[in-house]
């Protein structure tokens, strides 16, 4: 009896979660059928198709029910063997003009000092004919310390070059950049222990720029030049993140060599970034949906100034593909090179620095709270996580359902991780950022000892446990274009590996990975809601916007270590395919 009536109640309630539900009795444009349907709206989480007219969703329910909105012009879209799922919210990465952080020489892969200088003199080798050599990929763990000119000259001696880090906040120059762009004794330093120039005891420079000290001498060697940078990036990365599935994303400050220049240049960059977005959006070529944030990373920065600058923009760029409506603070520089401010020392007994104070983020929150502009705050240390709490929660008095969110959030006492759970602070998180990749778990280790990295490190799967809405993505360019993929981000969260190591070891190994359902949240109605989206987008139900991705299998139905494997057939924005898959 107890076994028939389980059974009756399972039959129950798969009839209600596939009861059709329509708006439309016009046919459809296309028709997704044939194979399962994860909607992601807890009320109906599986059907078997989707029905889609112009731009919104009308339909989604059994296969039946679809056949009655299909005519002789509708498109049936065979889903048999595959997942159909909605479009994926991308909440953080800079896919607008960064394209120029990952052009030349990739050092990602290097196991040593000496691996990094052989890598740098083989490109140059086999490209004689640059005018000048740049890259990306080195970190200090891997180096053993900061890199100089003199070691870079070994393998560029006549050229200039300059060389980004990993996460693209510091340079490695040889002699010849440094000499080109001035750079000397006098020259000055931006920002004392968050912006400068590394120097010997005597205050020489000695070839790496701290958090964008080095921009101006990007420009000075000649390797600037904003149009073209501009519309290569948005070219290939726009294309890229729509093959991965991506429909919708949050770009959080453009990356240009401008960006510190809060009401100047960083101004000039967005605007003519904005124009371009918008001739694509007009001429029908905008292949994702756009959210474009300003920078503040000058404490000086006037918040008058720029308040009004982004009342202009939010009123000019308000929809329906591309919106102006937040901001960005980046308050800090690297943790992994012992600058970024802590709550407690690191084991070397440095305490870092803030490059924007505690009470000064606060009183940028509160600002944007006031004009109607969430706020979004790096906070790569327990110091800015504390005050990026401080400033959301003050941020709430004046806008009750202000959205400002931790980004990164990778360093948080307990006491703070307690305070984002109890008052349900969102967050986004990189996981590449918190695994074993580029040996962060050994800077974690080495730099903050191993009682604060199982406890404060990488606890953004506890905040989603918890109900925060929590969404994960990549942060191009901190980490290279191969690693984008939300499916590739899902793997990490899920796994707490590095999913291009297939070596990798999960970390912190105190640190419970996210469900595979937290995981689908956090790069869909989770981040929707972030973007205060989640009525129009982030779950395919009827009269939300046509955002859908077709997968050729079932993460669920997939093993954890093979989900960034999974290939994604087609992308649908906005009621138009952006990405199909060739055969």
């Amino acid at each position: 009896m107890k076994k028939s009536l389980s059974l009756f109640v399972v039959a129950v309630l798969m009839s209600v979660a596939m009861t059709p539900i329509s708006w439309s009795n016009e046919s459809a444009d296309y028709v997704f059928t044939g194979g399962k349907v994860y909607t992601v709206n807890e009320k109906q989480p599986w059907a078997e198709a989707v029905a889609v007219k112009g731009n919104k969703i009308i339909y989604v329910g059994d296969a039946v029910g679809a056949r009655k909105l299909t005519g002789e012009n509708t498109k049936i879209i065979d889903t048999k063997g595959k997942t159909v799922m909605p479009g994926f919210v991308d909440a953080h990465d800079h896919l607008i003009s960064s394209g120029w952080t990952s052009k030349g020489v990739h050092l990602f892969d290097g196991k040593s000092k000496e691996d990094y200088i052989k890598m740098v003199k083989k490109y140059a080798d086999e490209n004689p004919d640059l005018k000048y050599i740049i890259g990306i990929g080195w970190s200090t763990g891997v180096y053993g310390g900061r890199p100089t000119a003199k070691e870079l000259d070994q393998a560029v001696p006549n050229r200039p070059a300059l060389i980004l880090d990993f996460t693209a906040h510091d340079a490695w120059l040889n002699s010849k950049a440094m000499d080109i762009a001035g750079v000397t004794k006098d020259s000055p330093d931006d920002q004392e222990n968050v912006i400068y120039w590394e120097r010997d005891e005597s205050g020489n420079p000695t070839g790496t720029g701290v958090e964008g000290q080095w921009m101006e001498a990007y420009v000075a060697i000649g390797a600037w030049d904003a149009e073209k940078v501009i519309n290569e990036t948005i070219d290939k990365l726009h294309n890229l993140a729509a093959s991965n599935g991506t429909t919708t994303y949050l770009n959080p400050g453009i990356v240009t060599p401008n960006m510190k220049d809060t009401n100047g240049g960083m101004q000039d960059d967005m605007i003519a970034a904005m124009k371009n977005l918008r001739e694509r959006e007009q001429a029908g070529t905008l292949k994702l949906r756009t959210f474009v944030l300003p920078f503040v990373k000058n404490p000086k920065a006037d918040l008058d100034q720029l308040m009004s600058f982004m009342e202009e923009m939010r009123k000019e760029y308000n929809g329906p593909k591309l919106f102006a409506r937040q901001i960005k603070i980046h308050p800090e520089a690297n943790w992994n090179v012992e600058l970024a401010p802590m709550l407690k020392p690191y084991e070397s007994g440095k305490l870092g620095a803030y490059g924007i104070s505690p009470n000064k983020i606060k009183e940028i929150m509160v600002t944007a709270a006031k004009h109607g502009f969430d706020s979004m705050i790096h906070t790569d240390s327990t110091g800015t996580s504390h005050a990026g709490i401080e400033g959301i929660l003050a941020a709430r008095k004046v806008d009750p359902d202000n959205r400002s969110a931790l980004h990164h959030a990778t360093w948080l006492i307990p006491e703070d991780a307690k305070r984002v759970i109890d008052n349900k602070i969102p967050i986004n998180s990189t996981p590449n950022f918190t695994n074993d990749w580029s040996d962060t778990d050994k800077d974690a280790l080495r730099l903050l000892g191993e009682k604060r990295t199982m406890n404060y490190f990488g606890l953004y799967p506890n905040f989603a446990r918890a109900g925060v809405k929590v969404s994960i993505s990549a942060d191009l360019p901190s980490t290279p274009p191969t690693m984008q993929g939300p499916l590739f981000c899902l793997q990490g969260a899920v796994t707490m590996k590095d999913p291009a190591n297939p070596n990798a070891k999960a970390f912190p190994p105190t640190v419970k990975p996210m469900t595979i359902e937290q995981a689908l949240r956090a790069i869909t109605i989770d981040a929707a809601w972030q973007l205060r989206m989640e009525d129009k987008i982030g779950s395919l139900e009827v009269g939300k916007l046509a955002d859908i991705v077709v997968l050729d299998a079932n993460p669920f139905e997939t093993a954890p270590m093979k989900l960034q494997d999974i290939k994604v057939e087609r992308t649908m924005m906005d009621g138009n395919f952006t990405y199909e898959r060739s055969e």
